[in-house]
């Protein structure tokens, strides 16, 4: 099982290779940052972002959005899934998928539009009743399939201009 320290270091070298400055909002605030995990720095603008790791998912073919179980208010009400606490507010959510962990693959949307998906998927699952007839609770994981996220598959162009060339353009150029 991977650790969300570990996701966070994962994204932040996948953003920093594409040519962004990239730093920890823990450091940076010297102090636990509740909404948000990285600082990305492009040409204009620098953008606040959660990382979410998704590594054994219960469907196959499927992301894991966040790993905790619904709450009644998040699932009937309008309580956030993510940017819970009054505090900075991430613009982005970035989800690292580590079923392939030599070729992770990344999905960068905006928090409340994929709240909007898995709420809907979630309500749809929970309203299913179990195959004894029995009510279902609403204890499960949020879940979205790779195909309901694929517009956000390397979505990093969300994230604005980077400040740099990326590493792989670097590498390619000649030396002076």
């Amino acid at each position: 099982m991977t650790d969300s320290k570990e996701s966070e270091i994962i994204a932040k070298r996948a953003i920093e290779d594409l040519g962004f400055d990239v730093h920890d909002a823990n450091i940076v605030f010297r102090a636990n940052c509740p909404n948000i995990d990285l600082i990305v720095y492009g040409k204009e603008q620098a953008i606040y972002v959660q990382v979410k790791s998704s590594e054994r998912p219960a469907n196959k073919d499927y992301i894991i959005i966040d790993g905790s179980p619904w709450t009644e208010e998040q699932l009937n009400g309008d309580e956030a899934i993510y940017n819970k606490h009054d505090h900075y507010k991430a613009k982005f959510v970035v989800l690292v998928n580590l079923e392939n962990r030599s070729t992770p693959a990344f999905y960068v949307a905006p928090p409340d539009e994929l709240t909007t998906l898995v709420r809907k998927k979630g309500q749809a699952f929970a309203k299913k009743p179990k195959r004894d007839g029995n009510k279902r609770s609403i204890h499960f994981r949020k879940e979205l399939s790779k195909e309901e996220l694929r517009k956000w598959l390397n979505a990093w162009h969300l994230l604005g201009e980077p400040v740099r060339p990326p590493r792989s353009q670097m590498r390619d150029a000649p030396i002076p």
